[in-house]
């Protein structure tokens, strides 16, 4: 019966949009010309992403977050109840392509043109070994969580100052805030692993430790009870998947992705060239 089971190892989606693990980004990229549409939920975000490959080395994601404990404007005159909306643009780009010993790496950047609110930078390397395609990586904004001292602080010391506060105001979004960059005192340290299950075809496990700083993330400071996530994936057929899992150690999330290749062209194109007869074939029809 698993004959009949689609079997993919390709990387999945994270609850962002990009190809990653659950809230964190792995170093991997889908194949160039795919469009992807995914969508996750965990209290309290419901995120949209719209995923695009132009190149090998690239990922670019468009997102639309809403946010259910954080009301769009505090003028109720205004807004009523309507929750808090946030778009944002995400890029990764492969640095580094996999060999038999070296990793893949990717340098990514969140929340590049959006309000900020999610804004930050990463660094991430991602391994396979067998069935098991192992991430980790360093973050810099909401993915710090204060654990090293910065890196870059000894190249300058720009690098090791605050990088500035996390409105998530709608009239400050669009714009791009590089001096930002790699800036915090503290990075953050994630990893994780995307295991793939031979005997079930189409099923994989997630596992990662979050290095998510939840306190520059909405309006009110979400609980924490564990930064190990984890969950399963379910690749249905080779353009749709659904997940679900736990974060943070008390809330359920899940969600679906759908993705298609347009740059693979079918190789059995049917030919609409009318045949031309020779002599022989025509006496055959007569």
């Amino acid at each position: 019966m698993n004959d009949y089971l689609f079997k993919s190892f390709d990387p999945s989606f994270s609850n962002w949009g990009t190809a990653g693990l659950l809230n964190m980004p792995s170093a991997r990229l889908q194949e160039p010309g795919t469009i992807a549409l995914s969508f996750a939920s965990h209290e309290p975000y419901s995120r949209l992403a719209g995923v695009a490959y132009p190149f090998e080395w690239m990922e670019a994601i468009y997102q639309y977050t809403d946010i259910s404990d954080r009301l769009y404007s505090e003028v109720f005159a205004f807004s009523g109840n309507q929750t808090f909306k946030d778009k944002g643009f995400d890029v990764k780009f492969r640095l580094l392509k996999e060999s038999r010993f070296i990793p893949q790496i990717s340098l990514g950047f969140k929340d590049i043109a959006g309000t900020s609110l999610f804004s930050s930078e990463y660094l991430v390397a991602s391994k396979y070994y067998k069935n098991i395609d192992f991430s980790v990586g360093m973050g810099w904004g909401t993915m710090s969580n204060n654990r090293i001292s910065n890196p870059f602080g000894r190249i300058a010391d720009r690098f090791s100052t605050d990088r500035g506060a996390f409105t998530g105001e709608a009239d400050k979004g669009g714009t791009f805030s590089t001096s930002s960059y790699f800036r915090n005192e503290k990075v953050g340290l994630f990893g994780g692993a995307e295991i793939f299950l031979p005997q079930i075809k189409g099923l994989r496990i997630k596992v990662e430790y979050d290095s998510t700083n939840f306190d520059l993330e909405g309006n009110k400071k979400q609980e924490l009870d564990s930064r190990v996530n984890f969950g399963l994936v379910y690749t249905v057929n080779k353009n749709f998947s659904i997940f679900g899992g736990r974060v943070r150690g008390n809330t359920l999330q899940f969600g679906f992705s759908f993705k298609k290749n347009f740059s693979m062209k079918s190789r059995n194109i049917p030919k609409n060239d009318h045949k031309i007869l020779d002599s022989s074939d025509a006496i055959k029809q007569a």
